[in-house]
């Protein structure tokens, strides 16, 4: 009796297992197509904001251009055929003067360019008895700020092709409206950008306004299909998302046979998985061996490199100067605090009688690539220091090098002084660095940098100019990189010059490189550390 149980017990456990089976591939293939699907429309996201960005810049162009010549007619209309140029995608470019600005027209005035049979045609002049003051790109402008203002999508009266506006206001410094600039844009290249986003043979990609017509799509389908697809979630899967700053919607249908499919074939292996199970417990315990001996030798590999990351903090660490002096004319002291295991931030001084020249520099880029290019920028200092005296000649033999080898196009900003001690001349050369804090009679201020020259690396014969100022007895020095005045807090602000002189002030004088580190933590306390940080600071006592 009982062995005629066995089957249909097996035939019951088979069949639960296929059930439970099916469950959890639906849910799996279902939860894959979602990020397939959510990937694609961020992809879609991202193309759309790169297209509107080339719509609003020349909204800015047209703004800057009236702000500084509001009264050249002929000159506004060649801008308007400049900008129409050089963005194919903008179908109209246009400018509405507000009312009285041009009080001598006996019509609108209405300069623009636009595109129409092929032709672009430039008119000054709007239609007679149209009232643009009113229209919703002209009022829209006017209730928004920097970011102009993007009407919904509609069909064009003269092409007949769907186009958006955008528009921007344009006013003088009291605050009073000069003009609306804007453009009209033809959105067929949302057609292409569906096309690549497609994320399954047999979906269906689609853009529509919120009036419900559609704009385009990847098939000739229409909103009545679409509304279908919604109401039939047996055979499709339907997505949405908010495309800004237009407003349309894009949805992605993606038909469920794509996950029968998949299931199907899943369930077929289970089935077999379970007829055979003896055998495919053993080649999964094998595999299950397999693996971890896969993971330890990934665990050993990360290991390593965790190792050879602290060999290279140890060595950069290294190269950098930790003789730091103190005597009876200066006071000099700096730190450096690498965002990750190694950095791109650097620092060097070097003294030869009464005079100490010292560099602090940022090298572009993050972790070992950016350690290794600050590594070759220290021992090009410490060589050109020691048979150049003048600053931007040091600059000028560093930057000849490191653009000589450069491949990979990476580039230092860097600032490098000299203090002659009995006089306090210091004579600088600034190659694209932030300016120094001069710490003056319990005065914070920033260094005036009336020449700053081109970062290193970029151009290896560009010739660096100096300044020099006096550096009297008690006064300060402090310079940093931008791991300092760029530090963000929770709320993603950043310090910026005014905090950092403000809090300054506040600290006890002279200023040492612990105390301005001290207002970076105080500031971000909280956040991650967003870049890597280099101060020091020269007291001439």
């Amino acid at each position: 009796m009982k062995f005629r149980i066995l089957p249909i017990v097996a035939i019951v456990f088979i069949a639960a297992a296929m059930v439970i089976q099916f469950v959890i591939s639906s849910t799996l293939e279902k939860e894959h197509v979602r990020e397939v699907v959510e990937y694609k429309m961020q992809l879609a996201q991202k193309d759309f904001l790169y297209e509107l960005y080339d719509f609003h810049h020349s909204a800015e162009q047209m703004k800057h251009f009236i702000l500084n010549r509001p009264n050249d007619p002929q000159a506004l209309l060649q801008e308007t055929q400049l900008i129409l140029n050089r963005y194919p995608d903008i179908a109209n470019m246009f400018v509405k003067f507000a009312p009285g600005v041009y009080r001598g027209n006996e019509y609108n005035y209405f300069p623009r360019t636009y595109r129409f049979n092929g032709q672009t045609i430039t008119t000054a002049q709007g239609a007679q008895g149209l009232d643009y003051y009113h229209r919703d790109w002209y009022v829209g402008a006017l209730t928004c700020d920097s970011n102009g203002y993007w009407t919904a999508p509609y069909r064009g009266a003269s092409t007949g092709t769907i186009i958006a506006s955008h528009s921007l206001k344009v006013e003088d410094e009291q605050g009073q409206l000069i003009a609306v600039v804007g453009n009209d844009f033809s959105i067929e290249w949302i057609k292409d950008i569906l096309e690549d986003i497609k994320p399954f043979d047999g979906a269906t990609c689609l853009v529509y306004s919120t009036n419900g017509s559609v704009i385009a799509a990847t098939d000739n389908i229409s909103v009545e299909d679409e509304i279908r697809h919604k109401e039939d979630p047996l055979h499709w899967l339907v997505y949405s998302q908010t495309v800004m700053p237009i407003d349309m919607q894009l949805e992605i249908s993606v038909p469920t046979s794509i996950i029968w499919k998949s299931i199907k074939w899943r369930s077929i292996i289970t089935f077999c998985v379970l007829i055979i199970g003896i055998i495919v417990l053993v080649l999964l315990f094998r595999q299950y061996v397999k693996n971890q001996k896969a993971y330890l030798q990934v665990e050993n590999a990360h290991q390593l490199v965790r190792n050879e990351l602290q060999i290279a903090k140890k060595i950069q660490t290294g190269i950098l100067s930790h003789d730091f002096i103190d005597d009876d004319q200066l006071a000099l002291h700096a730190m450096l605090v690498p965002m990750q295991s190694v950095g791109g931030d650097l620092y060097d001084f070097y003294r030869d009688g009464d005079y100490v020249t010292f560099i602090i520099g940022d090298v572009s880029g993050k972790g070992m690539p950016a350690a290794m290019f600050m590594a070759a920028a220290v021992t090009l200092f410490r060589a050109a220091v020691k048979h150049h005296s003048a600053t931007n000649a040091i600059m000028e033999e560093m930057n000849a090098t490191l653009a000589a080898n450069n491949p990979s196009l990476m580039f230092v900003t860097a600032f490098i002084g000299r203090l002659h001690l009995p006089t306090g001349q210091l004579t600088y050369c600034n190659a694209g660095h932030l300016p120094p804090v001069l710490v003056k009679d319990g005065q914070c201020r920033l260094f005036e940098l009336k020449q700053v020259n081109t970062l290193l690396g970029i151009d290896g014969t560009y010739h660096f100019s100096e300044q020099s100022t006096t550096i009297d007895h008690g006064e300060q020095i402090i310079v940093y990189t931008d791991g300092v005045s760029e530090a963000l807090n929770t709320q993603n602000q950043p310090l910026g010059f005014d905090l950092l002189l403000e809090r300054l002030q506040a600290c006890p004088q002279p200023v040492d490189d612990q105390a301005v580190y001290d207002i970076v933590c105080r500031f971000s306390a909280g956040a991650e550390q967003a870049d890597d940080i280099a101060i020091m600071n020269i007291t001439r006592k």
